[in-house]
């Protein structure tokens, strides 16, 4: 790159022509590995030597503590790390589903999950509850839609003396929908109250 010098007795009339100038320079030069638009640090196909510190031909590199493989990362969230929490919900779902405790006053209509994970996937096999004694715990609910026939039904609020308020989602719904929850109210006898933080799809609360 031919970087034109500038000096403390450069005229001032100058100035523009030679920075414009060496900023287009540094510009062709970080489109060599940096796409503006997307953000993403690209990494050439082919290079015409070896880079210090690289293995096969750049084909990795460490940039600010983000490893670069396979053609770009994200220059703020490396996408090269898989999200295995998301990964074991969406296969295998809710493995740790329990009966209601009876010697409490969680529902006996619903089956218990105790939050502790990211994410749960569930099937409408059964109405289900999610217990957390943490305000502010939340999580992302995802759906089973091999499972077809009856509505799922959440609990959000066990209230009390026999009432209660459920999230319900029609099969045919539930193919587009997730929600997460969030853990506003507890009560050590009836359990969790949940709201809905963010959610997409079509559900009724009753």
């Amino acid at each position: 790159m031919n970087w034109t010098p500038l000096y403390l007795n450069t005229f001032i009339p100058q100035l523009p022509n030679l920075i414009n100038s060496n900023f287009q320079n540094f510009q062709n030069y970080l489109d060599v590995f940096y796409d503006g638009s997307n953000g993403i640090i690209v990494v050439p196909i082919a290079t015409s030597g070896k880079v210090k510190g690289s293995r096969g031909e750049f084909v990795t590199a460490v940039v600010d503590n983000l490893i670069v493989r396979n053609q770009f990362t994200n220059l703020n969230q490396n996408n090269t790390t898989a999200d295995a929490d998301y990964y074991n919900a969406y296969v295998q779902g809710a493995t740790d589903i329990r009966v209601a405790n009876p010697s409490t006053f969680e529902n006996q209509h619903f089956k218990y999950i105790d939050v502790n994970k990211p994410y749960y996937k569930i099937t409408n096999d059964s109405s289900i509850a999610f217990l957390s004694n943490i305000l502010g715990q939340q999580f992302q609910l995802l759906f089973d839609v091999s499972t077809a026939g009856r509505p799922f039904n959440i609990l959000m609020d066990p209230s009390i003396n026999g009432t209660y308020t459920k999230m319900k989602i029609t099969a045919s719904d539930s193919s587009a929908a997730w929600f997460v929850l969030i853990a506003v109210d507890y009560d050590v006898s009836w359990g969790t109250t949940w709201a809905i933080k963010q959610f997409s799809g079509n559900f009724s609360i009753i």
